[in-house]
């Protein structure tokens, strides 16, 4: 199937469409989603469901064209009051033009236009402490998955990973501020397909967000993302980083939320100077845009 530009605003205003509607004053409810890319501490009560669907769109690398669509498709179930568990549908899309680096006169992967299904992920949460009812709310994540093609060029593989996350979360102003942060390890083995040889890495990220309800259902906010990579865990040889921050906002009614986050990318390491002076669009690009609708039931 074929990926175009249209695909990116299209998707995104399909989903949009959805806040025009139910406009009922509601109080925050258990792992609503203030932010994009930041977990809260929050779980599900025991007994209840959620349905969360996913789109981020990553442009911009500096030199020719790159689009890149990750959709994601996520049910979620309280085992008690303290555990969740997820269940994850993934599609990927990219539309590449000569974005690709180059060298000895030949791009580092071929230009492509594609949207395909790209795997499963299984997730759970446990939560220590409330953000609520604590001083302080603490959760753990675990995540693993399979993904069919690469991130960056869209070209097939296997790969497997592992994922563990450390939530922190704090209220202020009787629960009208919320502010959040997670720091996160993750293992990955990939192979592309029709090569042999198979590499690992270990990825780093902190995230973290402040988020303000000014007025009933709405939160603004701002949120941040620290992104690195050492090659087969050796953490002596950092591969690169990259650093995003921006805007959110977020809306909750009694059945169903939503959250738009924008993060262009501040600074990263190493720099292309045909590229960026001051960024990483290797492994990274200059914008990322996620939207994040939730319904309940």
């Amino acid at each position: 199937m074929s990926f175009h530009a249209t695909c990116l605003p299209t998707v995104s205003l399909i989903l949009l469409g959805t806040l025009g509607a139910g406009l009922t004053a509601q109080s925050l409810h258990a792992d609503e989603n203030l932010f994009g890319y930041s977990y809260g501490a929050e779980t599900l009560p025991k007994g209840r469901w959620e349905l969360y669907n996913w789109a981020t769109a990553r442009f911009d690398k500096g030199q020719g064209t790159y689009r890149a669509l990750d959709l994601q498709q996520e049910i979620e179930y309280g085992i008690t009051d303290r555990w969740q568990a997820s269940l994850y549908f993934t599609e990927r899309g990219h539309e590449i033009k000569g974005s690709a680096p180059v060298e000895d006169g030949e791009p580092e992967y071929p230009d492509r236009s594609s949207f395909e299904f790209q795997g499963l992920q299984l997730a759970t949460k446990y939560m220590l402490l409330s953000p609520f009812k604590d001083p302080i709310g603490l959760a753990f994540y675990g995540e693993t998955g399979w993904s069919r093609h690469f991130k960056i060029s869209g070209q097939q593989q296997d790969e497997y990973f592992f994922e563990g996350k450390l939530i922190l979360q704090k209220n202020f102003l009787e629960d009208q501020l919320i502010t959040t942060l997670n720091v996160t390890g993750e293992y990955e083995l990939r192979r592309l397909r029709g090569e042999s040889d198979q590499d690992s890495e270990v990825e780093f990220e902190v995230t973290g967000g402040v988020s303000y309800r000014v007025a009933p259902n709405w939160y603004l906010g701002v949120e941040g993302r620290m992104h690195s990579e050492f090659p087969n865990s050796d953490f002596a040889a950092w591969e690169h980083y990259g650093v995003f921050a921006g805007p959110t906002i977020h809306y909750g009614a009694k059945k169903w939320w939503a959250t738009l986050t924008w993060l262009p990318q501040i600074t990263g390491w190493p720099n292309d100077p045909e590229r960026s002076n001051n960024l990483h669009l290797g492994e990274h690009e200059r914008h990322e845009i996620r939207l994040k609708v939730g319904f309940n039931f």
